[in-house]
Parts: structure tokens; sequence; C-alpha cells
């Protein structure tokens, strides 16, 4: 067999498993209802939050306050608060197999971690993806509603702030389930999630050192917020993804190094 032949063969080898193994983890996702509970919550939150935000930015505007923002950007610093929603079921979503002992079925089943991680990876991304634009989307419209002029935008705000939230919630998801695999526990997997994307830029921004304001820039959510905005300083959309897509990277490698020397 030619050194082609056996690429692909490898490459099909790893496809068809993956896609099968996807399967089943969307079948064991919607089949808990706490994390559908969860993701629901964290999608209805954000537009309800959308909508105090936007009612507060016509209280404020009407006051003589300069509180005006584009409606899906009001939406979207809602992320704040609701990614902890996200980033709960991707902490469960491995975290829960590995406390109830059902990692062992799963590794029977898909005995090639890479397959079975993936698989997970897979999932959870294409979830956040998909509720990042949907929850701005939806949100947008009581958003606007409740702000009136002080929510005008444009659709390149939509379409920026829905692709922005979606690329965020599904790198996050990625990079919360490989905090899951490093912790092996819920508890462990959802601090250390908070500490990331709240904790972290909190601590930091309170230590007067310049390198350290610089490091906060690159922190996950200060990140998200360059590429939903299109902002250009300190760095613009495509760095912004870079980086976001970095941390990811680093957590998720870190996770596989822990799932493929430990014993399940």
């Amino acid at each position: 067999m030619s050194t082609l032949q056996i690429g692909e063969s490898r490459t099909g080898d790893f496809a068809g498993p993956l896609l099968r193994a996807t399967g089943a983890e969307a079948t064991k996702f919607f089949g808990l209802r706490a994390l559908v509970g969860l993701y629901a919550s964290g999608i209805l939150v954000t537009i309800a939050l959308g909508w105090l935000l936007g009612a507060s930015a016509k209280a404020s505007g009407d006051n003589g306050f300069d509180t005006a923002m584009p409606a899906p950007l009001l939406v979207f610093a809602t992320l704040q608060f609701s990614q902890l929603f996200f980033a709960a079921v991707a902490a469960l979503h491995i975290t829960n197999e590995y406390s109830s002992g059902s990692i062992y079925t799963t590794l029977q089943s898909v005995p090639r971690r890479s397959v079975m991680l993936g698989a997970k990876a897979l999932l959870l991304a294409g979830l956040g993806l998909v509720a990042g634009v949907c929850m701005i989307g939806l949100g947008t419209i009581p958003a606007a509603l409740s702000a009136g002029q002080y929510g005008a935008f444009t659709f390149s705000d939509l379409v920026s702030a829905c692709l922005g939230a979606g690329a965020y919630l599904a790198l996050l998801s990625l990079m919360v389930l490989g905090l899951g695999l490093l912790c092996r526990n819920s508890a462990g997997a959802i601090v250390s999630a908070i500490m990331l994307v709240i904790g972290l830029p909190q601590i930091l921004q309170l230590i007067p050192f310049e390198w350290v304001q610089t490091l906060v820039q690159y922190l996950p959510t200060n990140a998200a917020t360059f590429m939903a905005t299109g902002a250009t300083e300190p760095y613009g959309p495509p760095a912004a993804l870079l980086v976001l897509i970095g941390w990811a990277v680093v957590l998720l490698g870190a996770g596989y190094i822990a799932l493929k020397r430990r014993d399940a």
C-alpha cells in the first residue's frame, strides 16, 4: 500500500468513528435534562439581561448621560455573566462521567481517546457556536426595543456581535473541556473556569505593572470583546480570534495529555 493510501486510510479510520462518537455524545447530552436546562437558561438569561441593559441605557440617556451602544453589543455585554452557564455545561459534560464512573463505559465504547475527546469537543463547540449566534440575534430585538434611539445599530454590528459570541462560546467550551479533563471533578473545573473568565481579569487589574496590564488584554474575555466590537486597539478581531484559539489549544491540549497519561 502506498504512503498516500495509508494516509487516506488513517484519515478515514478517524473521521468515521469521530462522526459516530459525536452522534453518541449528542444522544448523551440531550438525554441529560440538567445540561439542556443550563444551556436554555444561559440563552434566556442573556436575552432578559439584554432587555434590562437596553432599558437602563434609555433611562440614563433620557437623563443626559451618554449611554448609547448598539443593541447587539448590549446583549453581548451580558456574556460576562451568562457565559458561566455554558462553561458549567462544558465542565459537567466530562466531569459527570468521572464522578459517576461512566467514563469506563465511554472508553470501552470508544477506545481511541483522541476520537472520544474529538467527539466531545466537536459537539460542545458546535453547540456553543449555535447558542452564541442565536442568543445575540434573538436578544437584539428586545434590547433594541427597550433602548430605543440609544440602541441604534447597523447590520454589520449585528453580524459582528453574533459571530463574536458564537466563536467565543465555542472556544470557551473547548477551554473548559480541557480544564475538566485536568481537574476530573465538577467543582474544580467550574471554579477554574470562573477564575479564568472572571477572577483572573479582576485580580490582575489590581496589579500596577505595565506588563501585567498588557497581559490582561490577552485574557479570553477581553479578546472576545475586541473580536465582537471590531476594536482596533490594542489589537483587532483577527488577532483576537487567534488569541482565543491559542487558549483553547493550550488548555484542551493539556487536557488531552492528561487523558492519555492517566488511567480512567
